[in-house]
């Protein structure tokens, strides 16, 4: 994964405008509130693999998830939240894994 810093990347190559973050292609979990969150933590998924937990973003009223109720949730089951991405429309991608 590259992260765009200043137009160089890490390991100081010069980056495009256009070369943005690479968004992980990992199992995406879709939630609409705290609820189905806990519901998919408390079926006990695989500790060994990082997921991407999908919420809508701030104009999706009644489905919006904050990034702190998404980290606050996961971490009472033992997982933490990486990166955050903007998906397409208005979904918001959480890379999550077991820590």
């Amino acid at each position: 994964m590259r992260r765009q810093c200043s137009g160089l990347d890490f390991e100081g190559n010069q980056l495009n405008a256009r070369q943005d973050m690479h968004i992980p292609n990992l199992k995406r979990v879709k939630v609409s509130s705290v609820q189905e969150l806990r519901n998919w933590l408390g079926k006990g998924p695989d500790q060994h693999q990082r997921v991407m937990i999908v919420t809508c973003n701030k104009t999706s009223t009644g489905k919006f998830l904050s990034r702190e109720s998404v980290q606050n949730t996961l971490a009472e089951y033992g997982w933490a939240v990486e990166t955050r991405y903007t998906l397409n429309g208005n979904l918001v991608g959480h890379v999550a894994s077991p820590s």
